[in-house]
């Protein structure tokens, strides 16, 4: 049987035990070490720090928005709920984190170094993914309308059941890209870009489009 390609296997999830225990934070520092806790509710509005290492923690319903990480690390993560928006995530490295459910609108994630992600019924519209490398990542049933992914590697990337809706990925890398399901209604993509693309039939007249094909009947 022929090997599957490392870009067309499914992001692998987080790698939590069974139960954690509740703890309470109520403020993020430079450098903190937050691991094998679940958070529930906190608030961090306007919270800016760097160096924070989160390992093995569920966060419910947390809020950041607004909020400034910068060489963050990520690891076994699981976001359900949050309310990320406008928050700001530079030169970072997240693997196998989930975000379930969370409200990204305006997010800005720069520069970081991400594997094994998953966007699964989140919010994205109007965000801000530029310069990062993105391996072995699914948005699923997520909204990015008019988000801006520019000089990322989206190599083998797969986006369900999104909404692209004005979305632009200007200078990135989509080779093996995944859209089936998507709504590419003004998408901005080169042709180029799409080339070895994954699209479903009714997709077709869409993709005819962004590149500047006129499909007609014969005699019209």
């Amino acid at each position: 049987m022929k090997k599957k390609s490392p870009a067309t296997l499914a992001p692998e999830p987080p790698r939590l035990p069974g139960e954690l225990p509740p703890a309470t934070l109520n403020l993020l520092r430079d450098e903190n070490e937050i691991a094998s806790v679940r958070l529930e509710g906190n608030r961090f509005v306007n919270a800016s720090a760097t160096g924070v290492l989160l390992d093995q923690i569920v966060m419910h319903g947390v809020t950041f928005s607004a909020g400034r990480l910068s060489n963050a690390r990520f690891t076994d993560v699981l976001l359900d709920g949050a309310d990320l928006s406008g928050s700001v995530i530079t030169r970072s490295r997240l693997q196998r984190v989930e975000f379930r459910g969370c409200r990204l609108t305006g997010a800005q994630i720069s520069e970081c170094k991400c594997r094994d992600i998953v966007f699964r019924d989140c919010t994205l519209e109007s965000a801000i993914l530029i310069s990062g490398t993105f391996q072995s990542v699914l948005f699923q049933q997520c909204n990015l309308r008019r988000a801006l992914c520019h000089n990322d590697d989206l190599s083998g990337a797969v986006f369900r059941g999104c909404d692209l809706g004005g979305a632009d990925f200007a200078g990135s890398t989509t080779k093996g890209i995944d859209l089936r399901g998507s709504d590419l209604t003004g998408l901005h993509i080169e042709p180029r870009q799409l080339q070895g693309a994954t699209i479903d039939p009714l997709q077709a007249m869409q993709v005819a489009a962004l590149i500047g094909i006129t499909v007609k009947e014969q005699g019209e």
